[in-house]
Formats: structure tokens, C-alpha cells, sequence
């Protein structure tokens, strides 16, 4: 007994410490990060539909040099008395010199009819833009933005600003 465990912990070693495959690891490719000259930096405009459900993106004065535009909206909602971060996002292939999106803030299903649930207990969150040029090169730029029930006309108004942070570009 004694020399069969011997030899199942030698073979084990000597099959464990052999020579071991490699494989190649090809690096992938980092997008170099490039910040905006002043004339091309883009407006950008976030606004709310009345009911604050549903925020409009609009995006004008794009640069020629830009092939796609990624988009993420960051937000905290509440649910079931529990903050939660949610958000959406896409990549958009530019086709001019502007183009729009409309964000839901909340879910759709549209397999019998269209059903929506919306987020609610939003107070605001972050806008993160990237521009991709035809060669590769990112310009991130960053928004905060604040959504609000104006008090006389009881529609939601966006305020963005300037995120606060080392990689924001400012406008």
C-alpha cells in the first residue's frame, strides 16, 4: 500500500512538472487617446420629455475626422426603496455633421404591444462620450448632468455641466 501511494505522488510529479505547451499571446491594440483642439470639440445636448421618461441626445459640429461616436449614460435609479446604478449606452456610426438618440430611462417590451417600466427616484448622472476617428485615436469627453421637476410647469428640465474629473475636456 505503502509503495503504491509512492508511486501514484512520483508519477503525479513527474506528469505535473513536464513540459508545458505555450501559446503565443498576440497583444491587443490600445486606442491612443487624444484630446480636442478647441474648433473641434462638439455641442452637445441633453433634454428631457416632459414627463422626464425619456431624455433626448443631440450631438452637432461633428469633426469630419470622426467615424463613430460611443455614447454611455450613467444614472442612480430607485427600486424597491434601493438605489441602483443603471445605464444605457451604444456606438453610433456618424453619417455628417450631427445626429440625435433618444435615451429610454427604463425597459421596453414590444412583443404584444409595447410595455414600458420606467425608472424612477432619477436625479441625474454622467454622460460619457467618445469620438473614434478613422485611424483608431478616442477623444473621451465627460458630462454631469442633473435632471429636475420645474415647479410652475411641472416638466423635467436637464442642466449638464462639466464633469469634475482628470479627463474631462471642457467646452
Amino acid at each position: 500500500m505503502k509503495k503504491l501511494s509512492i508511486v501514484l505522488v512520483c508519477s503525479f510529479l513527474l506528469f505535473g512538472c513536464g513540459a508545458k505547451k505555450t501559446s503565443k499571446v498576440t497583444p491587443t491594440p490600445v486606442p491612443r487617446t487624444f484630446e480636442l483642439q478647441e474648433a473641434d470639440r462638439p455641442d452637445i445636448g441633453l433634454t428631457a420629455r416632459d414627463d422626464g421618461h425619456m431624455l433626448y441626445l443631440k450631438i452637432g459640429k461633428i469633426p469630419t475626422f470622426v467615424s463613430s461616436i460611443e455614447y454611455e449614460l450613467l444614472y442612480n435609479a430607485s427600486e424597491s426603496g434601493m438605489e441602483i446604478e443603471k445605464g444605457l449606452g451604444d456606438t453610433l456610426k456618424v453619417e455628417g455633421t450631427s445626429l440625435s438618440r433618444d435615451l429610454l430611462l427604463g425597459t421596453e417590451s414590444c412583443t404584444s404591444g409595447c410595455k414600458y417600466k420606467y425608472d424612477e427616484g432619477i436625479t441625474g448622472g454622467t454622460l460619457n462620450i467618445t469620438l473614434v476617428t478613422k485611424d483608431g485615436q478616442v477623444a473621451p469627453l465627460q458630462k454631469s448632468f442633473t435632471l429636475k421637476k420645474d415647479t410652475k410647469t411641472k416638466k423635467f428640465i436637464v442642466t449638464l455641466s462639466d464633469a469634475l474629473s482628470s479627463t474631462d475636456i471642457t467646452q
